[in-house]
């Protein structure tokens, strides 16, 4: 919907709950009621804008997920409701919270790095990857960026498998099995320390479907936290259920495998999601960009061995052959 239309919704209903529906009742009812009607016209505004998005895609998509106007409804229904049941699990609601108090933090008493070139990092770095994977989202400009606004986020990376048909999955999409990262090893990019080590949560239900996992207790899902050096960290996350095969204390070497690519956590599709930071907070660390030592990078049908460099969102990667 556009901009009119939602402020028209939402005063007339803002209205109509104070002069109708709440007339006769304390003052801060009204108020509740209110705000519960913004939330609400929010959702729909949401509903209508992925929907519109999604019919446009599904337009010229050939993706069986959503390759038709009703696909693509259903996928826009699923990601934005569940989204908003977020709100309503006490562990997601907590960290929620932390992410917003954590951009005050950063903005107030920090000096985070906002241009890539004037940060020098301390050691050299591997892609935590084998074989060719998709920088999905991710990079180290604010145009690129994974997440700009989250501190941690800022230069964060999503990594996916294609295969010969083109896309992330074979079959439908409906099982883990059919993704191509799902279970492929995710490798220590540096030699460390583990800071941080969780495992137990189960990977997301209904996959293929766009539907959040609303009921997980973790937004990185089962992850692993290594420290590199002084005030450089990597986080790895989403990792398989069960797969994650180090402990918090334990010295890990580059290129050690520390898990597996799975669907935990706040997931769309399985993948890995991968960032820097310079704490060991989730919430109260800045991200850093790094540059990635001896990988192959691919741009349409040119492939060219890089000694060092960023990556970017929509390149082919692999490890160093």
């Amino acid at each position: 919907m556009n901009k009119l239309v939602k402020e028209i919704l939402f005063w007339g209903g803002a209205l109509a709950i104070i002069f109708i529906f709440c007339k006769h009742k304390p003052f801060w009812i009204s108020i509740i009621w209110i705000l519960v009607w913004g939330v609400f016209v929010e959702l729909v505004n949401r509903l209508v804008r992925s929907w519109n998005k999604g019919r446009k895609n599904s337009e010229k998509s050939t993706d069986p997920r959503f390759n038709t106007p009703q696909k693509a409804l259903r996928v826009a229904l699923n990601y934005q409701i569940s989204n908003f049941l977020f709100a309503f699990n006490p562990f997601l609601l907590v960290q929620i919270i932390l992410q917003i108090a954590g951009k005050f933090w950063e903005r107030n008493f920090c000096r985070p790095v906002l241009q890539a070139e004037q940060y020098s990092q301390k050691t050299d770095y591997i892609l935590p990857i084998t074989s060719e994977w998709f920088v999905f989202n991710g990079g180290v400009t604010r145009e690129t960026s994974h997440s700009w606004g989250i501190p941690t986020q800022r230069f964060a990376y999503d990594f996916v498998k294609f295969g010969k048909n083109g896309r992330t999955f074979e079959s439908d999409g409906r099982k883990l099995k059919d993704y191509f990262c799902y279970d492929a090893p995710v490798l220590a990019p540096a030699d460390g320390v583990v800071v941080k080590a969780r495992d137990g949560i189960h990977d997301a239900p209904f996959v293929g479907t766009f539907w959040m996992d609303c009921f997980t207790r973790n937004i990185a899902g089962n992850s692993v936290l290594i420290k590199h050096a002084d005030s450089e960290y990597c986080l790895l996350a989403h990792l398989k259920h069960g797969s994650v095969k180090v402990k918090v204390g334990e010295t890990v070497k580059q290129g050690q495998e520390i898990g597996r690519c799975g669907h935990s956590g706040n997931s769309t599709e399985p993948h890995l999601h991968f960032q820097f930071q310079n704490g060991k907070s989730f919430y109260f660390s800045s991200g850093l960009p790094v540059k990635f030592s001896n990988f192959w990078r691919r741009e349409s049908e040119q492939k060219n061995c890089i000694k060092q460099d960023y990556i970017s969102k929509k390149t082919f990667v692999s490890a160093g052959e």
